[in-house]
Parts: structure tokens; sequence; C-alpha cells
């Protein structure tokens, strides 16, 4: 018995021998099989040994350099620049390679990441004639109308008989119109801003023991919103986003929480500072953000985070997944998610899909740099759009929303007790633009 256990430790010690061996001759090997790959433009195959080079702790410039190559042609951009980062950063002479400068540079503007290019390559022009497809900025002009489906009848809109007082108002239509752009400033700054007007038509009911009036009334809105980006490196940015609002209507004086039926006009100016903090590693993008407004004269705070990712590597599929929660001053904390698609259908078309869930009143999406101030109370949005690309300046779009909203009738008894009903209403969304690229 002893004999055996002496020949299995023999037996075992040689086995560990052995992989020690092997495991100080698989640099060579695998560089070895890599190279020949590489070589005979097997990418799949390059991918595969530079997963056995991670399982055996195996890193070194040449590996790297081949790594980003194959995924470049494989069209995995975000994973390619990550590797050409990577290989500026292991060995100085990369820097001074043509070839992979060239392919570093292209894979920045495949996926639009021009402020980087700019920020890595000062000396470009030959490459910019001979690819055609860089930008310094766009700009955009864009409407959205609305109108709801079905209108309330009188008598939903009517007291209980043995109540004193109700009133009620919600959005019926909305006419928004808006423009903006974007601008590279230089390799380390990037330039967003954006301004809309809406004419948000609203109707409004109050009644008390002798009276019943209902009156339809417009709300205006202007928005402007900036948003600057400032790089910190290849993966990291941060978003400095700032906007003013401006709200003007003549509303019932109902809604004053006042008896008295002469209308009046409101205004009333708001602004929004917020920051978001972008990460990119490879092809996903995590960010956090922050944001304080005053819309409506209410102090609103919101902490989100968000996702970003490109499966395929490229802009042909990526997907926008965004967590917030929006805290009012005088209400409870409102969760909101929002979740964009978008996908590449031919050379010419795109399609996008979105949905937000939850009431995005006095809301703000910096990775859109959009605010959501007098869309009142939505339970759930949903978006279709289509996007052609008429030449590599010119591009339009053209969808549809439905937004499922609510809003609630207020009704008093002897002005202490107060009875809420909330009423569901839908509007179709229709909407349409170009962006033009210089």
């Amino acid at each position: 018995m002893n004999n055996y256990k002496f020949i299995l430790s023999i037996i075992f010690i040689i086995a560990l021998t052995t992989l020690k061996v092997n495991g100080q001759t698989d640099f060579k090997t695998l560089d070895a099989k890599s190279l020949k790959c590489y070589k005979n433009a097997q990418w799949d195959s390059v991918l595969y040994y530079n997963k056995i080079a991670k399982k055996e702790n195996i890193d070194y410039y040449y590996l790297t350099y081949r790594v980003a190559v194959a995924n470049f042609y494989l069209e995995d951009y975000y994973t390619a620049t990550h590797y050409f980062d990577k290989a500026f950063k292991q060995n100085e002479s990369a820097q001074s390679d043509l070839f992979l400068i060239e392919l570093y540079y292209r894979a920045l503007l495949y996926t639009k990441q021009y402020a980087l290019a700019d920020n890595i390559f000062i000396k470009t022009d030959s490459l910019d004639k001979q690819i055609g497809i860089k930008h310094r900025g766009d700009f955009y002009l864009g409407f959205l109308s609305t109108n709801t489906l079905g209108t309330f009848e009188q008598e939903d809109l009517r007291m209980d008989p043995e109540n004193v007082y109700s009133q009620f108002n919600y959005q019926q239509s909305l006419y928004n119109i808006g423009l903006g752009g974007h601008f590279v400033a230089t390799g380390k700054l990037e330039i967003d801003f954006r301004y809309a007007y809406s004419k948000i038509g609203m109707i409004a009911a109050a009644e008390n023991m002798l009276y019943f009036n209902i009156r339809n009334y417009d709300v205006s809105q202007h928005v402007f919103n900036i948003k600057p980006k400032i790089h910190f490196g290849q993966k990291a940015n941060l978003d400095i986003a700032f906007g003013y609002h401006n709200v003007s209507g003549d509303n019932y004086g109902a809604q004053d929480s006042t008896l008295d039926m002469e209308f009046y006009d409101f205004e009333t100016t708001s602004v929004m500072a917020g920051l978001a903090y972008n990460y990119l590693h490879k092809n996903t993008q995590l960010g956090i953000n922050a944001v304080f407004s005053n819309f409506m004269e209410i102090k609103n705070y919101q902490l989100g985070a968000s996702f970003t990712w490109f499966p395929k590597g490229n802009l042909n599929l990526y997907s926008l997944t965004e967590a917030s929660v929006l805290i009012p001053e005088e209400d409870d904390l409102r969760p909101v998610i929002y979740q964009k698609i978008g996908c590449k259908l031919t050379n010419k078309f795109w399609l996008e899909l979105s949905g937000i869930y939850g009431n995005i009143q006095n809301f703000t999406m910096l990775s859109s740099n959009y605010s959501f101030e007098t869309s009142y109370k939505t339970e759930w949005m949903a978006e279709a759009k289509l996007i052609y690309i008429h030449s590599p300046r010119l591009t339009f779009y053209a969808g549809s929303q439905l937004v499922a909203s609510y809003n609630t009738q207020k009704q008093d008894f002897d002005r202490n007790t107060v009875i809420k009903n909330d009423f569901n209403y839908s509007q179709i969304n229709i909407m349409g633009g170009l962006q033009w690229k210089y």
C-alpha cells in the first residue's frame, strides 16, 4: 500500500512538472499561432487565442496589436478602439505605425467619437479626405404635434351632486418645434444646445353650487438647454447641463384654489442644472447623473444611472437604458425608466424604438438634453422613429408617440374634505425632422 502511494505521488509530481513546462512554452506556441492566424486574416481565431492568453495571464504588445486589428475587421469598432488605445500605451512605436493609426482613426470616426479623434490625432487632413465622414458638428430641426384620443364628456367634468366645488384641467393638444446643434469645439470639449417652443392646448373646468364653467386656454413654453461635454482621456467624460425655461398662459383663477372664476395671466421662469459622468469600456458605457430644477416653482431633485450597449461593437445595433428617481419638494418619489433600442435596417434606413415608464412632469433627460416640464402627468410613453440617411450630410426622420396620461379632478366639500378622481386619457404624437452635418 505504501509503495502504491509512493508511485501515485511520483506520477502527480511528474504531471505538475509537465504542466509547468507546458505553461512556460505556452507563450511561444500562442504567439506563433496567433501570428499565423493574423497573417491569414483569420480574425475569429486571433480573438480565440487572446482568450487563451487571458486565462494564462499573458499580455504583450504584439498580441494587443493583432486583437485590435482583428476587432476592426470584424466591425467591432468600439472594442477595437479599446485595444488600439492599449497598444498605444504598451509601446510608443505604435504611435508612428501608419497602418495602426489609420485603423484607429477610422474606428473612432465609425463610432462618431469625433472629439477623441481630434484629441489623439492632430494631422489627419489626408485621412479625412480619404474617409470623407468626419464632421465638426450638426444642426437639428424637428417638430411634434399631438391631440387627445377622445375628449371627456361634460358630465365627466362635473362634480358629484353632494359636493360644493370641483376643478379639473388636462392637456388636449401640443405643438412643438425645436432646433439644436452639436459642435466639436476641441479634442476635449463638445457642446450640445437645444431650443424648443411649445404651444399646449388645455381644457379647464370649474364648478360651484351656482355655476359650471369650462373653457380652452393655451400654455406657451420656451426651453433652452446647453450641455458642454468635457473628455478625460479616451474613456471618461463629464456633461455639465444648464437650462432656462419660461412658461406662460391665461389660466383659471380656480387653479389658485379660489372660487373666483375670472381669468388671470401667469408666467414662471425656471432653471435647471445637472451633471452626468460617463465611462466607456469596450462596447459598453456606464453613467450616473444628478439634476436640480425649480420647474413650475417646485424644487425638483433627480438621480439616475444609465447603461449604453453596442452588442455588435458598432452603430448598427445599440441600446440605452436609464433609470432615474425624481424627488419633488412637494410630492412623493417618482421613478422613471427609459429604454431605447436602435438598429440598422438597410444602408439608408435605421429604426429606433423607445419607451418611458413613469410621470415625467418636471423631468430632465441629460442623455438627450431634453426637459419635460409641461408633460403633466404621464404614465408611460412609447415611440417609434424611422431614420432615413439621404446623404452623408443630410438625414431625415419621422415617427409617432403614444402617450398614456392622467390628471386629477379635485372636489371639495365644505372646503375641508377633498375627494380626488383620476381621469385617464391617451394622446398620439406625430413627429418629424432633419439633421444637417457640416
